[in-house]
């Protein structure tokens, strides 16, 4: 009876390692479709096969990924939870690559295939570079500012019954208001265009980083403050070392929704008169009817967008890893 358990589990465990391989099988799989299917007469190739080189280094990079599951169990039982996800997305890429290059089934014009998207991205990566760079510089001043004026006034009204009282309905009714309608009043306040951008920016990231520090300010146990004026502790060491870190996971909820409410008004600041950003060249491709290299433009987007998210996630592991499941994003 022992044995055919111990058996049955090293079956498991065998199964278990075999899916660990699935993502490469989907990778080939897709490679065998961008070479083997030929393209529909129809489609205007930009390139060579992009979409099969690409497939080529996910099945590289997943192999290796295999490997190291192999080899540390606790990252393999992670990885393992996660390989359908992805073994669905890479067979989706060729799906979609069927769909669009293969077959035209897909208006050609607004849904160009993956291989023709990488074409366009390859062609203009000098552009799409400099769009990039501009668009995190706007991001970046636009987080700061907003995110620490957020925060500052965010303790000032949750601490000061007074301030809350002058200050809180102007925030409230300022806040809510659409992004849009500051445009024409930030250029004529401000002196230059970047500087009108970063504010657009920055206000859209201010009000929930607000909202939350506030709301997490007020939220703090009275009884934290009751033992620290008993020990004789100033309002400036309250503020520090009681308020802000009980506070800290709202802090992290406001600065989370602020930084992603911020790319919409990244789009709209750009729209404003630059030169360059993603949002700008969105706009420019798509009235000249470049669909690929809008698409392009987007999967920068939210590559971008996702990786800001994991820096956020990775702070937050940091920062408060000590409150580890008081708050969930």
């Amino acid at each position: 009876m022992l044995r055919a358990s111990q058996h049955h589990k090293k079956r498991i465990m065998k199964n278990h390692k075999l899916l660990y391989w699935i993502p490469v099988a989907a990778s080939l799989i897709d490679v065998l479709i961008e070479f083997l299917i030929p393209t529909n007469e129809g489609v205007n190739i930009r390139g060579p096969h992009y979409f099969g080189y690409l497939m080529m280094g996910v099945a590289a990079i997943y192999a290796v990924i295999a490997v190291i599951a192999h080899l540390r169990i606790e990252f393999g039982a992670r990885y393992r939870q996660k390989v359908r996800f992805y073994t669905a997305a890479i067979l989706f890429a060729g799906f979609i690559e069927i769909l669009t290059d293969k077959l035209i089934l897909l208006p050609a014009v607004y849904f160009p295939s993956i291989n023709n998207i990488l074409a366009v991205a390859i062609a203009e990566r000098a552009m799409l570079a400099q769009c990039v760079l501009y668009s995190l510089r706007l991001l970046l001043l636009g987080i700061l500012c907003g995110g620490a004026v957020g925060v500052v006034t965010g303790i000032m009204i949750g601490w000061s019954k007074r301030i809350n009282y002058w200050i809180a309905p102007i925030t409230r009714f300022i806040g809510p208001l659409p992004t849009a309608i500051w445009i024409p009043i930030s250029l004529l306040i401000f002196p230059n265009l970047l500087s009108a951008s970063v504010f657009i920016v920055a206000l859209t990231m201010w009000f929930p980083t607000n909202v939350q520090t506030m709301s997490g300010i007020q939220n703090v146990k009275k009884g934290y403050y009751d033992v620290a004026d008993t020990m004789g502790a100033s309002t400036l060491y309250q503020i520090i070392h009681i308020a802000i870190p009980a506070a800290a996971p709202q802090i992290f909820v406001g600065i989370f929704s602020g930084v992603t409410a911020s790319f919409i008004s990244l789009m709209l600041a750009e729209l404003m008169g630059s030169r360059y950003g993603i949002g700008w060249y969105i706009n420019w491709k798509q009235q000249i009817m470049a669909y690929p290299n809008v698409w392009s433009a987007l999967f920068l987007l939210a590559m971008i967008c996702y990786l800001t998210l994991q820096v956020l996630f990775a702070l937050r592991r940091k920062f408060l890893g000590w409150q580890e499941g008081i708050i969930r994003w």
